[in-house]
């Protein structure tokens, strides 16, 4: 992707979001940047309410645009521009919800981690019941 500067940036910015895309789509790959200027703050704002971390969010942020870009061709227009990349970082935001649950570190003073780490080593699986 080509840098593009903000006089040239400033140009586009009278069309819109479809009009950009067709224009990415089209070759000119650098003006996605004009989109990502146009929807940080909204791709922000979901990823850190879901996340409720700066930090993740603005990783969220990141790989939405990545995946945006990977599957630009994919945007039908049924919906906005910002409503299908919005959609995008919510996913990856849920996404890294349920990794982060499924990685929690049990905590070793509590007794309660204790039991249920016990009870799912003890429980046989669904195989093993059935024999």
């Amino acid at each position: 992707m080509q840098i593009v500067s903000g006089a040239v940036l400033e140009r586009w910015n009278g069309l819109s979001d479809e009009q950009v895309v067709h224009q990415v789509l089209d070759g000119q790959t650098a003006l996605f940047e004009v989109l990502m200027r146009r929807h940080n703050e909204r791709l922000y704002r979901a990823a850190r309410a879901i996340l409720r971390d700066d930090r993740e969010a603005e990783d969220v942020m990141q790989q939405a645009y990545v995946n945006a870009y990977a599957h630009l061709r994919q945007f039908d227009g049924r919906a906005s521009f910002a409503t299908w990349l919005t959609r995008i970082a919510v996913h990856e935001a849920l996404a890294r919800v349920r990794r982060r649950k499924r990685f929690d570190v049990l905590d070793a003073d509590d007794p309660s981690t204790h039991e249920s780490q016990m009870t799912w080593t003890f429980t046989p699986d669904p195989e093993r019941q059935a024999i």
